[in-house]
């Protein structure tokens, strides 16, 4: 399986984000909830464009793969049964495995997004791993370029 592209989203902006439909995973790695994080919206932008996987990683990961159940059961968008996770027991190396390879059995070409709360050296591991798994060959910044430079604003990684 190869994936077209990867995405690095900061999830504050997550509404402001234009994302086409195409067959999705998201991950998400977040460390702890506050009041400000919107599931609803969250579930609103990324199911419509494909969102067929949510996996879950962090010291909230619990919380949020509830909150995130609740999320989909509430905004109704005709979504039964899609798939959330907590992976906190795995490698960075199994995630990122599970993320390109295993996520959405039987896609060719699967868009993989990571998004975060806050910059942390979890996030900046498993993109790591993805790239090692991307075997990425084309110039782009480097993790925490991407994520500190606006934080408001999701990177693409184009990948070969």
């Amino acid at each position: 399986m190869t994936a077209p592209n990867l995405q690095i989203v900061n999830l504050q902006s997550i509404e402001s984000m234009v994302l086409t439909p195409h067959p999705s995973v998201c991950l998400l790695v977040i460390d702890a909830i506050s009041p400000a994080m919107d599931f609803k919206g969250l579930v609103r932008t990324l199911m419509p464009a494909g969102c067929q996987y949510f996996m879950i990683l962090g010291d909230a990961a619990e919380d949020v793969h509830d909150a995130l159940d609740y999320a989909i059961d509430d905004c109704n968008l005709g979504y039964l049964g899609t798939p959330t996770a907590v992976h906190n027991d795995d490698s960075a190396e199994d995630v990122a495995s599970f993320l390109v390879n295993a996520a959405i059995p039987g896609e060719t070409h699967v868009r993989c997004v990571v998004g975060y709360y806050n910059e942390d050296d979890s996030v900046l591991e498993i993109v790591q791993k993805l790239r090692l798994n991307f075997r990425e060959k084309s110039e782009y910044l480097s993790p925490s370029d991407q994520m500190g430079r606006q934080p408001c604003a999701g990177r693409v990684v184009r990948m070969a």
